[in-house]
């Protein structure tokens, strides 16, 4: 038989009614982060592992930190399982650092030295507080004391009887003449000679005179060499007599004045070199002197 049209459309209505609504597939939130829906849900998400120490912990267990050694190098500690202190500064080379309160703490080194030179007195403070280095220099007034300088106003070298200076001639009559020097200190050594003249003219002599004149105790000594025959003399009362070290000629020693007459012979003119020696003074002594020498007083 043969359907009508209207019967077709109205049996296909009532089953459209009948039938189960499709699934919304916009009912319902999607899951944001990383789960998924595969009939069963699975969690992927991952929580990080804290990097910082919660609450009122000092370090995280088990990690390290720097430190510094006694030697001023840089070491490490490791954070114990309380994680509230740190365990000793591990050095290398062997070595520990360890903090009393268990906190993290390098430590402190102090050095302090003096140099001193001869321009002047230089300073320089190091400290290293908190592993941080600090050099500080400074250069105060001149602590120096210079040294006294001897200035010789005389002819050098006339430290032996050979390079005795020569005064010159002084004769009978003549005024009394000077000379002047510097001892540096107990080795120094000067000598002089003049060449004394005696003629007709003089009555009776020669009495020679050398008058010493001294910032500090020094010794005088007095040779004479006839130009003819051997010098006879008598030294005085507080000198000693004595032989030149260089050509052995008679002479006198003392710590004052020296004075002594002249005696060449009975047939020989009573001409005479006669050795000026200045010496012994005291040690690291710088010692101005005079002797006034006159060869007939």
């Amino acid at each position: 038989m043969r359907i009508s049209p209207l019967v077709l459309l109205a049996a296909l209505t009532a089953a459209a009614c009948n039938a189960d609504p499709l699934p919304n597939l916009t009912d319902g939130a999607s899951e944001t982060g990383t789960g998924t829906a595969t009939g069963a849900d699975t969690d992927t998400s991952t929580t990080a592992t804290p990097t910082t120490t919660q609450g009122d912990n000092l370090c995280v267990p088990g990690s390290s930190a720097g430190c510094t050694c006694p030697n001023g190098n840089m070491g490490s500690q490791e954070c114990n399982a309380d994680g509230n202190s740190y365990g000793p500064c591990e050095c290398e080379g062997g070595g520990s650092n360890s903090n009393g309160d268990g906190t993290l703490g390098p430590t402190s080194t102090t050095t302090d030295g003096v140099t001193t030179t001869t321009e002047g007195t230089t300073t320089t403070e190091g400290t290293t507080t908190e592993g941080t280095s600090t050099t500080s220099t400074s250069t105060g007034e001149d602590t120096t004391t210079e040294g006294v300088t001897c200035d010789d106003p005389g002819p050098e070298p006339n430290g032996s009887e050979a390079n005795a200076i020569d005064l010159g001639e002084q004769g009978c009559g003549a005024m009394p003449q000077t000379v002047e020097g510097v001892l540096d200190g107990e080795d120094d050594i000067d000598w002089f000679s003049y060449h004394g003249m005696w003629n007709a003219l003089c009555i009776v002599g020669p009495n020679t005179r050398h008058t010493l004149s001294a910032g500090d105790d020094v010794r005088l000594c007095v040779f004479a060499d006839c130009d003819q025959g051997a010098a006879n003399i008598n030294c005085p009362n507080g000198t000693s007599e004595s032989d030149s070290p260089g050509g052995g000629h008679p002479g006198c020693c003392g710590d004052g004045d020296v004075d002594f007459n002249v005696d060449c012979g009975i047939l020989n003119p009573n001409n005479a070199r006669v050795f000026i020696r200045v010496d012994q003074a005291p040690a690291d002594a710088c010692v101005e002197y005079s002797v006034a020498y006159d060869y007939d007083e």
